[in-house]
């Protein structure tokens, strides 16, 4: 049985190493292409257009937008550029050119927000120069007019129009948005979108301070539900008594499994509300962080002098919320999931009797685990997803630190057996926290278990750490029940039948007391006489007890045992010596 354990063991760790290896060096693949020497690629950056930029075939479109709002105008054409890098002479790159006439459309608009409410706005005109359209604008503040934009033939082809048509199109767009940045830059829509703002801001602190009133009710009552489950805990741990008169024993070891169950649902009864309220507390954490963000974004969008900035706040932040949202919910689900599984297992209808305190702990120590595992598997990936968003290459942060992990792995392998020893410690319920345990040359109260280490408390009150490695042979002390080895021996000159009838009349006593009776599952055994020596005769007692009591029982019986004796005159065994004495007469004196 040792050995198709131990086979077992040594089978798991290194199926598990040779899995991690293999996805390591998997995972680091990619960094062999960096032997190559880098030849230009369709996807390299030179040739692929930038961002904001939209290639169709032998044209590229880049978006003209209000400096108000930043919303889109229209698109401008240029060309396509296939590699950045070498462009040629005479050919503007079309995000060049879109950024020239922004900062010129953000010039005039800043022109107009600075000039006297009484001046007139800009007027929007078109000219010619080389037989090509060009729209400008011109107001009482400068003598010559400000080019905005040429209209080019790639323009027109690609928006199937003449270049008349299309100068008319987007000098009325441009002319539009002028007025309209007029109107929300008085003085009189600048007050009254402040006044709207404000009012937001009200709104948002008053469901602030509601939020904060309901996070502290749950609080408080999360706290009263903390208490009530332990004591539900702790009932468990005790267990019901069972009646000390003979007619009740076969009674109350009927209905002791079902009183242990009553008690083990209503806890998790307890539970269930304990995690409805977490969930409350969470979901209203994120309703607060929806509601401020929805808040600050129609603030943006209701001031005019930061309407620019509120189609930001409307791109990357929200897909990042929502990413983060996503990764809350399913660490909150997969918890839920783990702890349905483990009550399931707890209100087992058939459980071994005294059992239930251990199969919760175990249940315990092993939803931790799985949940501690979930949790870091799914944050890895939101934070992958993270980096991406924002435009970080996580292809060559995953395979440096797949070469890295394959470093680490070789050089950390003892770790590795722990988590796996720590794996099967669990998986075969060898030991859990609350038993006594003896491993190798040290034994104590098991404190803290988990994948990496073990920790004892021994009688010293010394707290010892132990890998799950080194762990290779245990001895439960309190698993299901313990015993009480009791042997003494006693001299020849006492009658065997006398001493034995004494023994018996001790443990009938002290399994009929109903302070000890719960803790003796069946009356104690004299087996009889064990051994003859030149000491006397070896008697020996077995005494089963519940887990954890063999140590009050085994003193409490020793100490009766003593009595009886010394009220019985039983004397107890002594070595028995020969003395060989000599004469000094006898002995001859040699010169």
């Amino acid at each position: 049985m040792g050995f198709s354990r131990q086979f077992y063991r040594l089978t798991m760790r290194f199926g598990v190493i040779s899995l991690m290896a293999l996805a390591l060096v998997l995972g680091s693949g990619a960094i062999a292409l960096g032997q190559l020497p880098s030849l230009p690629t369709a996807t390299s950056s030179a040739f692929s257009p930038p961002d904001g930029v939209s290639r169709h075939g032998e044209y590229e479109t880049a978006s003209i937008r209000s400096p108000l709002d930043r919303r889109e105008l229209f698109e401008v054409t240029s060309p396509t550029v296939l590699n950045r890098d070498r462009v040629p002479e005479g050919l503007l790159p079309v995000e060049v050119r879109a950024e020239e006439v922004n900062e010129r459309l953000w010039r005039l608009f800043y022109r107009a927000y600075a000039s006297e409410p009484s001046a007139q706005p800009p007027v929007v005109t078109i000219a010619t120069l080389s037989n090509q359209p060009i729209i400008q604008a011109s107001d009482d503040q400068s003598s010559r007019p400000i080019r905005l934009v040429t209209v080019t033939e790639p323009d027109a082809d690609f928006n199937g129009k003449t270049l008349d048509e299309l100068a008319q199109e987007w000098q009325t767009i441009l002319q539009a948005e002028i007025v309209r940045f007029r109107e929300l830059g008085s003085p009189e829509v600048i007050a009254q979108r402040i006044g709207r703002a404000l009012q937001i801001l009200l709104g948002l602190l008053l469901a602030s301070a509601v939020i904060w009133w309901l996070r502290r009710r749950l609080t408080r009552r999360q706290q009263t539900l903390e208490n009530r489950y332990q004591e539900q805990l702790a009932a468990i741990a005790v267990g019901p008594s069972p009646s000390g008169s003979e007619d009740g024993e076969a009674i109350a070891r009927s209905t002791l499994r079902s009183q242990i169950l009553a008690r083990v649902q209503h806890s998790l009864s307890v539970q269930r509300q304990l995690e409805i309220d977490k969930f409350l507390k969470w979901l209203l954490f994120w309703i607060f962080i929806v509601m401020w963000y929805v808040g600050i974004a129609r603030i943006l969008a209701t001031v005019p002098l930061l309407m620019r900035w509120s189609l930001y706040a409307w791109a990357t932040p929200l897909v990042f919320m929502a990413l983060w949202f996503g990764i809350s919910l399913a660490i909150r689900v997969s918890s839920s999931l783990i702890n349905r599984l483990t009550h399931s297992w707890k209100t087992s209808p058939y459980p071994l009797l005294g059992e239930s305190q251990r199969i919760s702990l175990r249940a315990t120590t092993i939803s931790n685990a799985l949940k501690g595992l979930t949790t870091s598997v799914l944050v890895i990936i939101g934070i992958i997803w993270t980096l991406s968003l924002f435009n970080i290459p996580t292809g060559s942060i995953l395979a440096g630190g797949a070469v890295i992990g394959l470093a680490v792995s070789f050089g950390s392998q003892s770790l590795v057996k722990d988590l796996v020893n720590g794996c099967l410690i669990l998986i075969e319920d060898q030991f859990a926290v609350g038993d006594v345990v003896q491993i190798g040359d040290r034994s104590g109260l098991v404190e803290n278990l988990n994948l990496r280490v073990t920790q004892l408390r021994n009688s010293e009150g010394q707290l010892i750490t132990i890998p799950n490695s080194t762990i290779t042979y245990v001895s439960n002390l309190t698993r299901l029940w313990s015993r009480v080895d009791f042997s003494v021996v006693v001299a020849y000159e006492n009658d065997p039948k006398q001493v034995l009838s004494v023994l018996q009349q001790v443990c009938n006593q002290l399994y009929r007391e109903p302070e000890w009776r719960d803790r003796l599952p069946e009356p104690p055994t004299v087996l009889g006489i064990d051994d003859l020596s030149h000491t006397g005769m070896l008697v020996r007692v077995w005494l089963k007890t519940a887990p954890m009591q063999q140590w009050i029982v085994g003193r409490e019986f020793r100490l009766r045992v003593r009595q009886a004796f010394e009220t019985n005159n039983i004397q107890i065994g002594k070595p028995q010596t020969i003395n060989y004495n000599t004469g000094l007469a006898d002995v001859t004196p040699h010169n």
